[in-house]
């Protein structure tokens, strides 16, 4: 708890939250915490309530409001999420080795601006790692990208990439764009969906920053200055602003959301701990509903996405069980307690619909911590 506050421990665990996201698996400081000191779920869940809570007065001492970061953080299939390529030989060459430094303009003067309400884009980047060998990226690549003009992968760590969420199909639009104008784009990816690319990065790109309006929120160690990379932020009217690692990492980070790396699982735990302590070995719960729910599914306002689910012709305990399925290889967000005492979260879950084709549906469920049961309550 942070020293100048006045919230009791009482207060904090019994008032309404609304936790948009949670990242652990890419915290090792989180990881190496929970080892050392062996927390309990109890005391994890203290703790990450009350880093939240520090977090949240830490941004509204930025004028920034915790509860409008959400498009940024939450996928949002109705949203664009891309990966822009670049040949870091290349650019190398022109840089004297300073590749990121040097295709930086590229594409930070093609970030949205400011129209209607306030841009929010996490922002991923780095060298395509991992352990797959050159040929099998080079197959994910010409399935996936559209090549401004031809690469041919030699050795997939000299592929640097820069991952943006959040967009328009005009805001991505301009930033493939203004990332043609540098020699070393040789292409980008749209990565809303699943794709074998998208595992890749998914598996190699760390977070570099949270883009709100004219901010960059950076997550750094301490008494550290943000953009240790000396990227050109301010002069394309940024501003580079610190926000400590233990706080950035969990809350601010985004997670690329790919069935197949298996990071759900550990990121989804914590999630749930974070929900309740009674919540914590829930990775893979048995969801029930009500009759009357089900009936609401099959006749209310989800029916068309029960339909594209390939679900609608479920009796209620084909369909609990089948939902149960999805929500244990699906993603967590969107953890709150409301007004009236209900654990609800959601879960993004990817179907399989047409020839292979995936499409990602949000699932609503609420908690009872005392039969440690899950309901389902809307599917959208």
């Amino acid at each position: 708890m942070a020293a100048d506050s006045p919230t009791t421990w009482d207060e904090l665990l019994a008032g309404p939250f609304n936790i948009h996201s949670v990242t652990t698996h890419n915290n090792l400081l989180l990881a190496a915490m929970r080892d050392r000191f062996n927390l309990t779920d109890g005391a994890f869940h203290k703790m990450m309530r009350a880093d939240h809570l520090h977090l949240t007065r830490s941004l509204d001492a930025l004028g920034i409001a915790y509860g409008s970061l959400a498009k940024g953080l939450i996928p949002d299939h109705r949203r664009r999420e891309i990966v822009l390529l670049f040949d870091s030989k290349v650019a190398s060459a022109r840089s004297n080795g300073f590749y990121a430094r040097d295709v930086a303009d590229a594409w930070i003067s093609g970030l949205p601006r400011p129209k209607n309400g306030l841009p929010v884009n996490s922002i991923l980047r780095g060298d395509l790692l991992g352990p797959a060998p050159s040929d099998k990226v080079q197959a994910a690549m010409d399935k996936s990208v559209v090549y401004h003009r031809p690469y041919t992968v030699t050795h997939p760590e000299l592929v640097y990439c820069v991952y943006i969420t959040n967009l328009s199909k005009e805001q991505t639009s301009t930033l493939t764009s203004t990332a043609a104008e540098h020699p070393a784009y040789f292409g980008y990816a749209d990565c809303t969906g699943r794709s074998t690319l998208k595992t890749h990065l998914g598996l190699s790109l760390p977070n570099s920053g949270l883009r709100v309006g004219d901010t960059i929120l950076e997550g750094v160690y301490i008494d550290n200055e943000p953009n240790g990379t000396g990227l050109p932020f301010e002069a394309h009217g940024f501003t580079p602003t610190a926000v400590l690692d233990m706080l950035f990492l969990p809350f601010l980070g985004y997670r690329i959301n790919s069935h197949l790396t298996g990071q759900n699982l550990q990121d989804n735990r914590s999630a749930l701990t974070i929900l309740s302590p009674d919540a914590a070995h829930l990775e893979s719960p048995n969801i029930w509903m009500t009759p009357g729910r089900y009936g609401y599914l099959q006749d209310g306002k989800h029916r068309d996405s029960m339909e594209q689910a390939g679900l609608l012709h479920l009796d209620q305990p084909g369909l609990e069980a089948a939902v149960s399925r999805l929500v244990a290889q699906g993603h967590l967000y969107n953890l709150r307690l409301d007004a009236y005492g209900n654990l609800l979260y959601t879960a993004l879950v990817d179907v399989e619909v047409l020839d292979g084709r995936f499409q990602t549906f949000t699932i609503g469920l609420r908690l009872n911590p005392e039969d440690k049961r899950v309901e389902l309550m809307t599917f959208f």
